[in-house]
């Protein structure tokens, strides 16, 4: 829990500052939150090497377990994405084991799903091979020179060492007036405890390093670009919202 203490650490990794206070430590992993912009970040960052065994396997066990499940809803968002799109060119960022992708391909989008789980890359490509897929970071995937006017990105960013480069990233596979939908955690919701914050199941040791509110966020997308911002009510401690890219091409 914060104690009032101001702490000189590393630099926050959206605004660069150093000035943080402890929220508590977990399994090992300190939580600290910027006294600037209140972003919440683990220390220190998992070593690449760590990272890379922790995706080897990473999978998310209900798309596991039935992909299919939730394929209607899937495409009924990808119907109100198209509606409000310059295009049909579809990014999913993050995309496990692809329903989402094959729903967009399904609704006539010409769909990509990228993910840097090789085990998912994997299971999608079997369930979908009708569908292209990537076993690659966004950075990697943005020197294809690839644009799309959707991209699909939920869940993600908190996995997200350096922030700046991952943004970067996603402006250059954009086409102007792009539309992204997009989810991370909430830690500012209401349902959140302020008392206990080290307690949220979402704050999880390697897995996630930086946890946002519905401040900090926006003005990490208003940095690169963006705006339209239209954020989705959420009774579950989750930022939901849809969100253009402004930038002139």
């Amino acid at each position: 829990m914060d104690d009032g203490k101001v702490y000189s650490m590393a630099q926050c990794s959206l605004c660069g500052q150093v000035e943080s206070s402890p929220v508590g430590e977990k399994q090992g992993s300190v939580f600290v939150r910027c006294k600037a912009c209140s972003l919440i970040r683990i220390e220190p960052h998992p070593t690449d090497k760590e990272l890379e065994v922790f995706y080897q396997n990473y999978v998310y066990t209900e798309r596991v377990v039935n992909p299919r499940k939730k394929w209607l809803r899937f495409r009924l968002r990808v119907l109100l994405l198209r509606l409000l799109a310059p295009g049909k060119k579809f990014l999913d960022i993050g995309c496990n084991v692809g329903s989402m992708v094959s729903a967009a391909h399904a609704m006539g989008c010409d769909a990509v799903g990228i993910d840097v789980g090789p085990s998912a890359i994997a299971h999608a490509k079997q369930l979908w091979p009708d569908c292209r897929f990537y076993n690659e970071t966004l950075e990697k995937f943005a020197g294809r020179g690839e644009k799309f006017d959707i991209v699909f990105c939920t869940e993600v960013i908190e996995h997200v060492r350096d922030l700046h480069s991952f943004m970067q990233a996603l402006t250059q596979v954009l086409n102007p007036d792009a539309i992204l939908f997009f989810t991370t955690p909430d830690s500012g919701h209401f349902r959140v405890s302020k008392k206990d914050l080290i307690a949220w199941s979402e704050l999880r040791p390697t897995e996630h390093l930086a946890i946002f509110n519905k401040a900090n966020i926006r003005q990490l997308f208003l940095q690169h670009g963006f705006g339209a911002f239209s954020f989705v009510p959420m009774h579950r401690a989750n930022l939901r919202f849809y969100t253009r890219y402004l930038a002139n091409p």
